[in-house]
């Protein structure tokens, strides 16, 4: 589910334009904001990347080019102390807006790569 700041109602522009080495890529974008779900969960004004164009890094890994994937925007997950920008994490706003009842989050990996691939999304 591609994102479309023209269809939200709650989006808030930010002319902040951005670029970062992200994985074996290149990323450019923009800041915007708007309400973001996570399992059921909206969190307001979170500030995330619209990625409006990416190439892919040279690389001799092959598994990494057997598969190239579609990014079309980032939503950081680490610390606020070291994020891009100074963006406000995810999870930090999760927890300023009372939406968890406590500063602990965790991931399950299953042990097959098919499972990190659902819907166009790389988990």
């Amino acid at each position: 589910n591609q994102y479309d700041s023209t269809k939200s109602s709650t989006y808030i522009a930010n002319s902040t334009l951005f670029h970062m080495k992200y994985t074996d890529y290149n990323i450019e974008g923009f800041l915007s904001s708007d309400i973001v779900n996570v399992a059921g969960l909206n969190i307001q004004n979170q500030t995330f990347v619209e990625v409006s164009n990416y190439n892919q890094l040279p690389t001799v890994n092959e598994r990494i080019i057997r598969y190239i994937p579609v990014i079309d925007g980032i939503l950081g997950l680490g610390y606020s102390d070291i994020s891009v920008d100074r963006v406000t994490p995810v999870f930090d706003n999760m927890i300023a807006q009372g939406l968890v009842s406590s500063p602990i989050f965790s991931f399950y990996l299953n042990r097959y790569i098919s499972s990190l691939l659902t819907n166009n999304t790389y988990l």
